[in-house]
């Protein structure tokens, strides 16, 4: 019985991410109502850093079991290691995961391609740091004096915009590197 509590736990926790991923793609379909796209847009940036702390994890994981030096080892860190840091802190985070410059992508397929994994991750990082910026700026402006209601709505739709890219870019260059392990 104590195998399978892990797994319940792990079912559960995966249905509720589920879950919260489905209702905030309802709620973004709800265009009538201000508070729904600030709503949307400022849970969206909660799942980007979820998503990044996950994705950080698999990528030190990976590089952990890549890593073929006797002397040093990087410290894998868990999502947990992850949790206190900021969505601008994930950021710099992610910065430090470089691809080497000219170093073709072959996947284990055989499929040889230009290094486009490279360009994910670039695009990623500069998207990124464009949605901390415009979260930073909205989230600490949102109460403030003379900001109209429909300039807010408006804000609140161009963040979810870069949220959105955000989200298909991180999922891009998880299939990415993916595709190149398999």
């Amino acid at each position: 019985m104590e195998d399978t509590e892990p797994r319940k736990k792990l079912v559960n926790w995966l249905s509720k991410i589920k879950f919260l991923k489905d209702q905030i793609e309802k709620l973004e379909k709800l265009k009538d109502f201000p508070i729904v796209a600030i709503s949307v847009f400022l849970l969206k940036c909660q799942i980007i850093e979820f998503e990044l702390k996950q994705f950080i994890f698999s990528l030190d994981l990976h590089l952990y079991s890549q890593n073929h030096s006797k002397l040093l080892r990087r410290k894998i860190r868990s999502p947990k290691d992850l949790d206190d840091l900021t969505l601008g802190k994930l950021k710099k985070e992610l910065n430090q995961f470089i691809r080497p410059l000219g170093v073709p992508i072959v996947f284990k397929t055989g499929k040889s391609t230009a290094p486009t994994m490279k360009d994910t991750l670039e695009e990623l990082k500069l998207n990124l740091g464009l949605l901390v910026d415009k979260r930073n700026e909205f989230t600490h402006r949102l109460f403030s004096q003379g900001k109209e209601i429909v300039k807010m709505n408006e804000e609140a739709v161009e963040g979810i915009e870069v949220a959105s890219r955000t989200i298909y870019l991180l999922e891009i260059l998880e299939k990415e590197i993916k595709d190149y392990e398999n």
